[in-house]
């Protein structure tokens, strides 16, 4: 079967915040994402295709490893337009570094705020025709979880440009002094969608027990899960992206396809923090 590969979306979405791990949930302490020039982290990320018969068994599964996922801090202080004190993520893909993204980000004293962004022309914008219909096309899904807005499909370009495209209204990724049970708006436009720290739990990274939030996402409009979970000494350590009920189509037959279950996850292998 053919596969499908898609571009890695973590730089889309990264957010890396700095906070004593031994108690991640004392709301008293309100610390920041790491803000150090230099500051480098790896992921490695993994799709799953569950593909359903009749009667919603899983009949096949189809796993793709995507190429990793370099995301450092290249500049900080940074000013663009009214914004000020900005910090600058640069992400690309191992197999592609010729296409970087750069992503600005305001960190005050009460949250985290990405201001604005360039994908120095990796990248492409259709914008996705979504219906009343109860499912998505596995190219809707992409247009939603693949972009800066999380609704915006797009595909390498050969072309290099530094364009620079603001956010409508800053998109809140983090609310501070983060806890469980905080929840905030992280997006307005062209969507409205919370995020919310679910619990407290234990992962293993490098062998080392850490101790991380759960960030869970609340969106009314799709039935999508999109799940971090962050240390709030290392950074973002996983990120889950969950679609149940997807239309995977072939591209030479779009009108007909299978209905199945989505999921990526993107796990850090590797910092300099």
């Amino acid at each position: 079967m053919k596969k499908i590969i898609v571009i890695s979306i973590l730089f889309v979405f990264c957010f890396l915040i700095n906070c004593s791990d031994d108690n991640p949930t004392n709301s008293s302490i309100s610390k920041k994402y790491p803000n150090d020039v230099g500051s480098e982290w790896e992921y490695g990320t993994i799709m799953i295709f569950e593909y359903y018969n009749s009667t919603a068994q899983v009949i096949e599964t189809d796993t793709i490893d995507l190429s990793n996922t370099i995301v450092k801090i290249i500049k900080t202080n940074d000013s663009l337009g009214v914004y000020k004190e900005l910090t600058v993520f640069e992400s690309y893909d191992v197999s592609s570094p010729q296409y970087k993204g750069k992503h600005w980000y305001s960190n005050t004293d009460i949250d985290l705020s990405a201001i604005t962004y360039s994908n120095a022309g990796s990248a492409r914008f259709i914008v996705p025709k979504i219906t009343s219909r109860k499912y998505l096309t596995f190219k809707e899904l992409k247009s939603i979880i693949n972009s800066p807005y999380q609704n915006l499909f797009y595909a390498k370009s050969e072309s290099v440009s530094d364009t620079i495209l603001f956010y409508d209204v800053p998109r809140k990724a983090l609310a501070y002094p983060l806890a469980v049970n905080q929840h905030w708006v992280e997006l307005e436009t062209p969507w409205y969608r919370e995020r919310y720290v679910e619990r407290s739990i234990t992962l293993n990274f490098n062998g080392r027990v850490v101790k991380c939030y759960e960030i869970k996402v609340n969106w009314p409009d799709f039935k999508i899960e999109i799940n971090d979970y962050v240390n709030l000494n290392i950074g973002l350590l996983r990120r889950d992206i969950i679609a149940d009920s997807v239309l995977f189509t072939d591209p030479s037959s779009p009108d007909s396809g299978r209905f199945g279950r989505y999921y990526e996850s993107s796990n850090l292998v590797r910092t300099n923090r």
